[in-house]
């Protein structure tokens, strides 16, 4: 039955890594929803054929019919790593019933961050604050119907507020070093770290512990990730992960330029996620 629901996870993955990449579009764009896929150069429709999760884009040669600009590579491996992260959560989940729905909030929504903070420094409000309330409501429901223990989402909540505090502190301190976008992030990212705490241990402590591992595991994340990019950017004397808003008037040497912290910190919550156990060992 497993080996079933993991077969099933794949291609309903990589539906939603389709949505993801038009998720990513949109919200960048700063254009409505729609259920047709569009070229995010020329704005031209794309047909069902060209929209088929990675295989469309290999169908269009990696490039829009209609203007022929280059579509970037990224669009199918944040497809393929949809559909990888479904069939990983379905493979741990696999005791859990509809409490999967939850992790499964937490990818689509974490792959389309991680997109648009790689691609455009930004974490966009119009898809933070839809994805907290969503879990939110997803738990609420959850906690009621399922655990029948509501007191689940206070855990939950609290380490959603606790993570964005923790957060705002360092971006008051030093807001150079760390966005505002990433505090608001730290509130969906706290949120899903204190469900697991809350449901799966049964305590407000634990759930503190995992939100904590889950920021410590992210900063690490992010700072082999920041290295790597550094030396790239060393060994081809390019800024690789150019950010948009820096002024081309200003240089910025290429080691001191700028790294999207948003990724390393949903990593971060995606290790609590699915492996909440291994996470306590090494959490204070």
């Amino acid at each position: 039955m497993l080996a079933l629901l993991a077969i099933l996870a794949i291609p309903v993955g990589l539906l939603a890594g389709g949505f993801v990449t038009m998720l990513a579009d949109r919200m960048l764009s700063d254009t409505p929803l729609g259920l047709r896929s569009r070229c995010s150069a020329c704005g031209a429709s794309l047909s069902f054929a060209e929209t088929v999760p990675v295989l469309g884009w290999f169908r269009l040669g990696g490039s829009c019919r209609q203007c022929g600009v280059s579509v970037t590579v990224g669009d199918p491996i944040a497809e393929a790593v949809t559909a990888v992260l479904f069939v990983w959560v379905v493979l741990r989940y696999d005791q859990a019933d509809t409490l999967v729905v939850i992790p499964l909030i937490l990818v689509v929504a974490g792959v389309a961050l991680s997109v648009t903070d790689l691609t455009a420094y930004r974490l966009p409000d119009r898809l933070v604050f839809p994805t907290f309330w969503l879990s939110l409501v997803a738990m609420t429901v959850l906690s009621i119907l399922e655990l029948e223990r509501p007191e689940a989402l206070l855990g939950a909540v609290g380490s959603a507020v606790g993570y964005s505090l923790f957060l705002f502190v360092f971006h008051f301190l030093k807001p150079t070093a760390m966005g505002f976008g990433d505090v608001k992030l730290a509130l969906v990212l706290g949120l899903h770290t204190g469900w697991v705490g809350t449901t799966f241990f049964g305590d407000l402590q634990t759930a503190c512990r995992l939100t904590f591992g889950a920021l410590l595991a992210g900063m690490f994340v992010f700072l082999a990730f920041s290295l790597v990019v550094t030396a790239l950017r060393h060994v081809v004397s390019a800024d690789i992960l150019p950010d948009p808003l820096d002024d081309p008037d200003d240089v910025t040497p290429l080691h001191r330029a700028a790294v999207p912290l948003g990724p390393g910190l949903i990593v971060g919550a995606w290790m609590v996620v699915l492996y909440p156990d291994a996470v306590l060992v090494v959490a204070p």
